[in-house]
């Protein structure tokens, strides 16, 4: 007996909300991540320049 497994039509569908809000989480999260970083290197530019 052959198993058949039937694949969902929409699954397509379902995955564009689920990238979505993925997205929504990420792409603020990524932000911050790039300013904190971007902050930390002018600081200790700063604090290097300033200390030797």
């Amino acid at each position: 007996m052959v198993q058949v497994i039937h694949r969902p039509l929409n699954a397509v569908a379902s995955t564009v909300p689920m990238v979505q809000k993925a997205g929504r989480l990420l792409f603020p999260l990524a932000i911050a991540l790039a300013v904190t970083g971007s902050g930390l290197l002018v600081f200790f530019a700063l604090v290097s320049a300033l200390l030797l």
